[in-house]
């Protein structure tokens, strides 16, 4: 048999099979001594109404413990309990807070996730492949990372920045 015959035989075997393959599954008759049950139709359920009205003020609101978190609360320390009709009462005696210190400036969180080395002229050249906000960063020393930190040095097992604002200077740690 030539090659082109054996070519052209595969090929409409092929194609057989994709066709094959992509019809839609039909339903296999039953036994012909069985009949099938009647399928009942589906059940639609209506959708409950919500009246949020009646979900902020419920029969006899009750007290949150003095000593319980609320996760949706600013503050660390709940000094206040609530009751369910939106009044709140005091748990305890009210401490008056210390004014709070302006809160320093959070810096995009970086993650080192990987290390490549390449070998240029007559040296190593190491790259960081860096994740942060905005996606991941293949860096080499002296590039900047989102506008704030400089690649300083490219170690075998880590990366130190400098957070250029603060001066200060950053180490992460490659992963084992």
């Amino acid at each position: 048999m030539s090659k082109p015959v054996l070519a052209m035989g595969l090929l409409a075997t092929m194609a057989g099979a994709w066709y094959w393959a992509l019809l839609p599954a039909a339903p296999r008759p039953g036994p012909p001594g069985r009949t099938r049950a009647a399928v009942p139709p589906r059940v639609v359920l209506s959708v409950p109404a919500v009246r949020l009205e009646q979900l902020a003020v419920r029969q006899g609101g009750h007290q949150v413990p003095a000593g319980a978190r609320n996760p949706f609360s600013s503050s660390p320390s709940a000094s206040t309990a609530t009751i369910a009709g939106g009044s709140s009462r005091a748990a305890g005696p009210v401490v008056p807070t210390p004014a709070a210190a302006p809160a320093a400036p959070e810096w995009p969180r970086l993650t080192l996730i990987g290390l490549a080395e390449a070998r240029e002229g007559d040296g190593l050249v190491r790259t960081a492949v860096v994740s942060g906000p905005h996606g991941v960063v293949h860096a080499r020393a002296g590039d900047l990372i989102e506008r704030v930190y400089r690649v300083e040095r490219i170690g075998g097992d880590g990366v130190d920045l400098q957070l250029v604002p603060e001066g200060r200077t950053v180490r992460l740690a490659l992963r084992p």
